[in-house]
């Protein structure tokens, strides 16, 4: 086997092992931010942009670099691919995705998991913010602390996958127990 098309097989991989973090932190982060909006939110630009500024805040460092990072990895492996053979390129776009999803349906894990990182996160930017002598952000963060560790007591054990982005369409703004209440039905 030619060593490109080796390389493509070892980044896809990579990307299989990488996409449920990646997936799980993303899906977490989108849905945290849409519980913690205001109830009486629209559906219009100025909410999605207070949305995705949300999600940048809870994701700021790097577990923003995780997401990104898979995303590489799956088109490395199609242009190594490529670069090897016209149709490995092709084959390596659909083994990608084929492991990915199986890797993510057999290694993903609760809502819970993916909070305790934003959480660890978040009390680690507190600590800087303290040193830094950031009153601003300090408050900011100590708020979304307070968010996380309120989520997390909900969440705990109940073994809930983070909402896709799909099914968080459904899930209304600003309420905490939605995603609980609407997978016990």
């Amino acid at each position: 086997m030619p060593f490109l098309l080796q390389f493509s097989l070892a980044l896809a991989v990579a990307h299989a092992v990488l996409k449920p973090l990646s997936d799980g932190l993303f899906d977490t982060s989108m849905w945290v931010s849409k519980i913690l909006a205001p109830p009486d939110a629209e559906d219009n630009d100025t909410t999605r942009q207070f949305l995705k500024f949300n999600q940048a805040a809870l994701m700021e460092g790097w577990l923003s670099n995780v997401p990104f990072i898979s995303s590489i990895l799956l088109f490395s492996c199609i242009i190594a691919g490529f670069l090897s053979h016209w149709w490995a390129g092709i084959l390596m776009y659909f083994v990608s995705a084929t492991l990915g999803v199986l890797v993510k349906m057999f290694f993903g894990r609760s809502v819970s998991y993916y909070l305790a990182f934003l959480y660890q996160k978040m009390i680690s930017r507190v600590a800087d913010y303290r040193k830094a002598n950031d009153a601003d952000r300090l408050e900011a963060a100590e708020s979304y602390c307070r968010d996380l560790e309120m989520i997390i007591g909900l969440y705990q054990g109940s073994h809930l996958r983070p909402p896709t982005a799909k099914q968080l369409k459904g899930n209304p703004y600003g309420d905490l127990r939605y995603w609980l209440n609407f997978r016990a039905k």
